[in-house]
């Protein structure tokens, strides 16, 4: 839908992921084709508890093994139809067609896929800690820059918090 998966511009190098700008073209797209009494567009912003003390402790390499395990494991407890996309500081995702509760159901699932298992790295393996910021659209007209800024700062409220939590936007 809307970007072309395979076009290596509209993919992070590093993750494989959607950029940023083409998350925000789908997003859009997305957000336009959306009822507005229908089920909305879901944008879920991830980050990574503690990435930049792994970096320092263990080196880029071990950093970047955890964000190239973390892009897998997003991209399979997703369906087909959602995107994953790399922010600076982790990931989005957006979910077409989700009602809150699903949408909501869904961050809880991927935060326990993220938590539950420590990813192997070349240092060995590496528990994570994740925080996710939930934001909720829909209907053409809607802004997806302001979707994903409300989404970041839930994002940046559940780390503030102590992290390894999720919390809704208004």
């Amino acid at each position: 839908m809307m970007i072309d998966r395979n076009r290596r511009d509209q993919r992070d190098p590093l993750t494989g992921t959607a950029t940023q700008p083409a998350m925000q073209r789908f997003l859009e797209a997305a957000l336009d084709l959306s009822e507005p009494q229908g089920p909305r567009v879901a944008l879920l912003a991830i980050g990574v508890d503690g990435l930049g003390g792994l970096a320092s402790r263990h080196g880029p390499e071990v950093a970047d093994a955890a964000l190239l395990g973390i892009a897998d494991r997003l991209r399979n407890g997703l369906r087909a139809h959602d995107l994953v996309g790399r922010l600076p500081e982790g990931f989005c995702i957006c979910i077409p067609e989700a009602l809150t509760a699903q949408a909501r159901g869904t961050a809880e699932r991927l935060q326990r896929l993220l938590e539950a298992t420590p990813l192997e790295t070349p240092q060995g393996p590496v528990p994570l800690r994740c925080s996710l910021g939930l934001a909720l659209g829909h209907g053409p007209g809607s802004s997806a820059e302001e979707l994903m800024l409300r989404a970041r700062a839930a994002l940046a409220t559940a780390q503030e918090a102590g992290g390894s939590r999720i919390i809704t936007a208004p």
